[in-house]
């Protein structure tokens, strides 16, 4: 306690001390300490840009500008928590231009590149979202979220920290990536020439930066100027030692004209961009290297066209031509940006898309979800790096939308399709999980549900039960058609994740609920197939009790619905554990399916495949009451015929009406030769008689003899046997078959068919000929003659 009250006297002394000091002006060393430490703040404050009111600055991530003075910070936009980067210049890096006016005229040059890009807007030039602010020591701005600078991409890490961070050290450029790069530069470049009317000047890698999705955008138009309407070109200064290198374009990138005619025009920006395009190609290096000598650059400019010519096989073989135009001294042989951006190196399916959804913010609905379908459809041709840095932001910004998360999704899943288990649940699995719990259109739920089976294959068995599963149950309660249908098609995807218990309880009274109260036939057919894929986890009671009764009940005689219950009908027949016995297909299932026999909706096909189950259905009928039938009375079943249902005759009555012959001529049964009633008018009787106890077996009855040639007992031959020579000779008469010669059968095919002529088939094996007219006849008259 006496130490507490000694240091609150010491501290009240030193109080008084301080105050003593003010009065008297400051003459003791404790104000003057004081009032180092409120001009030491007010210094500290000046040096203190003000963007640091607005965004929380990360690590450098890049440079850029003339001799690379921007430098590029991540950040974070403090009022909404978005990425964005902060460029800042330094003005202590312009310290070494000794004289003041030259160190203006560089954030002059500063200002008025900023100014230009708060000023236009265009999808290929960097978007500013902050203005430009300015204290004692530097210049600041914000824009969208940059990775870095191409001059850094390409090798160049000045004014960048130390070490170089290992992602920008190692990176390198694919195809798709340099050929959409050059392509949006090309863009930016029309856009500046046929509507801003401005020269760029300055078309180099250190003016061009590249964002954190992949876009090239250009930038450093500090040095633009605008060409007045009617002129093709204006004045312009060249590159001169006089002035410093960082007010002045890149020497080795400026145009021949500019430099020695000190003018420039559009095609001076063309040049530019064809001597980047070689810089890109080969890997950084400049194609002309002046090394900031005025001089030395026209020297090296007349040596050009021999250093394209070694450096033109590593350029793709479309952009040569292209390319070497563009860099002629004579910009008569300069393509426009707007020629250039059409030749045939740019008309890839995969450009063109990468090329469209970069502007997909700036599209209505209809023309975005356009886009999305052709993103669909060549996205397994897009390199995962472009795929995943470039595309999937877009796509993860696009499903976030109520208006495009419908047409967006088409793209979204065909991604999940390619992609592997491991990029699934590394880089898409959180983004589609906020998807299916964020409100939505229904048609978007449906998306979700039709693809089913491709979330199903990389999805965790976790994510299924606790996602995918209550999704596909709260669309069975929805009121949307299209929801309900396709909640019913997934059943029988996700059953396989459901217990048995799970599917009697909730799935199969849901789809019953379902086909009783729908109206359409689609989401019948659909509650009736979900039915089906729930029976094998139902067992037998719930099945005879719960499933049965709505297959029987039902009324519905649309020919889609009944060919389903058909199909369910079949799978209860592929098992006995099912319980449909014999009893209850002949008094429950058949009655109300033998009618839909004769129902006018169904197809050739519909009808065949009903026909078929009822057949089962006979068969079993059959197979079971024969089998009781043995058991009952102890004896053998007496043997069956097969059901053939599509014939009217067994194959037994078939055999049984071909042996009804009465007339054997070789050992033959010549039953079509009964029909005929011609005989020979001189017969031969040389022939061998029948046996009249072989006659004495033929029915006497007038039906059976109808086509017999043996008259009946006791009456008149109904065949007239007329003599040449008799009266009625002139009569015209047929011809017989002796007057026709010798008939004898020719040669076919005998397999046996009992469809053969006179339907001898079984008569003639073994090449025996068949018996003639001839010999029948004979045979018959012999028979006459006996009597």
């Amino acid at each position: 306690m006496v130490d507490l009250e000694i240091n609150s006297e010491e501290t009240i002394r030193e109080d008084e001390k301080r105050s003593l000091c003010c009065k008297i002006k400051c003459a003791t060393p404790f104000c003057r300490m004081d009032m180092f430490s409120i001009i030491k703040q007010s210094i500290y404050a000046e040096d203190t840009n003000p963007i640091t009111r607005y965004f929380q600055i990360g690590r450098q991530v890049g440079s850029c500008g003339p001799e690379m003075i921007w430098k590029i910070y991540e950040a974070i936009r403090i009022s909404d928590q978005k990425e964005a980067s902060v460029f800042l210049f330094e003005k202590k890096i312009a310290d070494k231009l000794h004289k003041p006016r030259r160190k203006e005229t560089v954030s002059e040059i500063l200002r008025k590149e900023v100014q230009h890009l708060e000023r236009i807007k265009h999808p290929r030039i960097l978007n500013i979202i902050h203005p430009l602010e300015e204290c004692g020591n530097s210049l600041a701005f914000a824009s969208e979220p940059i990775f870095a600078s191409l001059a850094n991409c390409l090798g160049t890490h000045d004014r960048l920290p130390v070490p170089v961070i290992q992602e920008l050290k190692d990176y390198k450029f694919i195809f798709y990536e340099i050929q959409c790069g050059i392509l949006q530069i090309t863009e930016a470049l029309s856009y500046l020439h046929s509507t801003e009317q401005l020269v760029h000047r300055n078309v180099c890698p250190q003016s061009i930066v590249i964002t954190t999705r992949g876009t090239w955008k250009l930038t450093g138009l500090g040095f633009s100027e605008k060409i007045r309407e009617g002129k093709e070109s204006t004045a312009c200064h060249p590159w001169s030692t006089k002035f410093p290198k960082m007010a002045q374009p890149d020497l080795n990138y400026i145009a021949p004209e500019i430099q020695t005619c000190k003018t420039c025009s559009y095609f001076s920006d063309m040049f530019s961009l064809g001597i980047l395009i070689c810089t890109i190609y080969t890997g950084g290096s400049a194609v002309i290297d002046a090394g900031y000598n005025g001089q030395q650059y026209l020297k090296q400019l007349d040596q050009l066209t021999q250093r394209f010519g070694d450096i033109a096989h590593q350029m793709p073989l479309l952009l040569v031509e292209p390319v070497e135009k563009m860099i002629n001294k004579d910009i008569r042989y300069r393509p426009t940006a707007q020629l250039f951006s059409l030749i045939k190196f740019f008309n890839e399916p995969v450009v063109c898309t990468l090329q469209l959804l970069d502007t997909l913010e700036q599209k209505d609905p209809f023309h975005r979800a356009e886009v999305h379908c052709q993103l669909a459809q060549v996205l397994p041709d897009i390199p995962k790096k472009i795929l995943y840095r470039n595309v999937f932001p877009i796509l993860c910004l696009e499903c976030s939308m109520a208006d495009s998360v419908t047409s967006a999704l088409i793209p979204f899943i065909a991604m999940i399709d390619n992609a592997s288990k491991d990029e699934y649940c590394g880089h898409i699995l959180t983004v589609f999980r906020d998807v299916i719990n964020m409100p939505k259109p229904v048609q978007a739920t449906v998306n979700i549900l039709n693809r089913l089976d491709i979330i199903l294959n990389k999805s965790p068995i976790e994510e299924i039960r606790s996602e995918i599963i209550p999704l596909v149950f709260n669309c069975l309660e929805s009121t949307s058609i299209q929801a309900q249908e396709a909640a019913l098609n997934a059943i029988g995807m996700v059953k396989e994740y459901l217990d048995d218990s799970f599917m009697k309880m909730l799935v199969l009274p849901r789809a019953k609920a379902l086909f009783y109260k729908a109206t359409n036939v689609r989401v019948k057919i659909n509650a009736l197939s979900c039915i089906d894929h729930v029976l094998d986890s139902l067992d037998k009671m719930t099945i005879l009790d719960e499933v049965l009764p709505l297959l029987t009940e039902s009324q519905c005689q649309d020919a889609s619905i009944v060919i389903t219950i058909v199909g369910i009908y079949k799978h209860l027949l592929s098992d006995r554990k099912f319980g449909l016995t014999h009893n209850l297909i002949a008094t429950k299932v058949m009655p109300p399916l033998i009618p839909q026999t004769v129902n006018p909706g169904l197809t050739m096909e519909q009808f065949s495949a009903l026909m078929e189950v009822l057949r089962e259905m006979l068969e079993q009928i059959d197979r079971e009451r024969r089998n009781k039938m043995k058991q009952e009375s102890g004896s053998p079943p007496t043997q069956r015929g097969s059901l053939n249902m599509q014939n009217g005759k067994s194959k037994d009555d078939k055999s049984a009406s071909l042996g009804k012959s009465f007339l054997s001529v070789d050992g033959a049964v010549p039953t079509g030769i009964q029909k005929s009633r011609t005989v020979p008018s001189s017969p031969n009787l040389s022939g061998k008689l029948l046996d009249e106890k072989q006659m004495s077996v033929i029915d006497t009855s007038e039906q059976q003899r109808k086509f017999s040639l043996i008259p009946p007992v006791g009456a008149t031959p109904g065949i007239s046997l007329i003599a040449d020579e008799s009266p009625c000779s002139d009569r015209p008469r047929r011809p017989s078959t002796q007057s026709l010669g010798q008939y004898s059968f020719p040669e076919f095919d005998r397999r046996g068919s009992k469809n053969s002529l006179f339907g001898m088939g079984d008569a003639m094996k073994g090449g025996q000929r068949r018996a003639s007219f001839q010999a029948l006849g004979e045979s018959v008259m012999q028979f006459f003659s006996s009597k």
